[in-house]
C-alpha cells in the first residue's frame, strides 16, 4: 500500500514548486520594499507583463500578486470580464486588460498570474497578467510623455527601459471609474 500524498507526485509537485517560485518572489520584492527608500524619494512602480506588453502598476494600487487561479465564467458578461476566482477567500473578478482595450484575448498560457487590487479601491478585481518582472524607479526611466489613447485612458504615460522596451503605467484608479469597465454585462 502506497501512503505517499498525491499532491506532491505528478502535476501537484510542479504547482507546488511553481507556488514556492512565486512565494519566494514575493518575499524578495517585499525585502527590496522594505530596504529601499521612503516612495516619496524614489517613486517605485511594479514593472509587469500581459502578453507581449510591457506596464507599471503604483505600488500603493496594486495589493498582492497571486498565481492565476481557477477562473468560473459569469454568463452574460462582456469577453473582458473572465469570471470569478476565490482568492484567500475573497471573491475577485478577473478582467483581461488586453481584451478590454480591444486587443486579442490573454491566451491561458500566458495568464501566470494575478495582480489583485489593493482593498483601497474598493472593489474585488484582479488583471490577469503573462508575468511581473520587478520594481521601476521612475527617475531611471525616460520619459516618453503622456497616452493619448481614447480607447485606453487607464494609461496614464509610456517611459523607455534602460534595455530600451517602452512601458506603459496604468492608472488603476482611472481604470476603476472608466464607463466601460464599469459595464461588465452584455
Amino acid at each position: 500500500m502506497d501512503n505517499r500524498d498525491d499532491s506532491l507526485t505528478g502535476n501537484g509537485l510542479d504547482e507546488t514548486r511553481q507556488s514556492g517560485k512565486l512565494r519566494d518572489f514575493s518575499a524578495q520584492l517585499a525585502a527590496r520594499l522594505q530596504a529601499a527608500p521612503s516612495p516619496m524619494a524614489e517613486p517605485a512602480r511594479l514593472a509587469v507583463r500581459i502578453g507581449t506588453s510591457a506596464f507599471l502598476l503604483d505600488m500603493s494600487s496594486a495589493g498582492e500578486i497571486v498565481p492565476a487561479p481557477p477562473v468560473t465564467p459569469v454568463p452574460w458578461t462582456k469577453p473582458w470580464f473572465r469570471g470569478l476566482a476565490n482568492v484567500r477567500g475573497r471573491l475577485v473578478g478577473v478582467v483581461d486588460l488586453i481584451c478590454l482595450a480591444g486587443g486579442v484575448a490573454i491566451t491561458p498560457d500566458d495568464a501566470q498570474q494575478l495582480i489583485v487590487f489593493n482593498e483601497t479601491l474598493k472593489f474585488n478585481v484582479g488583471l490577469l497578467i503573462t508575468r511581473a518582472f520587478g520594481l521601476r524607479n521612475i527617475k531611471d526611466l525616460e520619459s516618453l510623455g503622456p497616452v493619448r489613447e481614447r480607447s485606453r485612458p487607464w494609461e496614464a504615460k509610456a517611459f523607455r527601459d534602460v534595455d530600451g522596451s517602452r512601458l506603459v503605467e496604468i492608472d488603476l484608479k482611472g481604470l476603476i471609474s472608466h464607463e466601460e469597465f464599469m459595464s461588465i454585462g452584455l
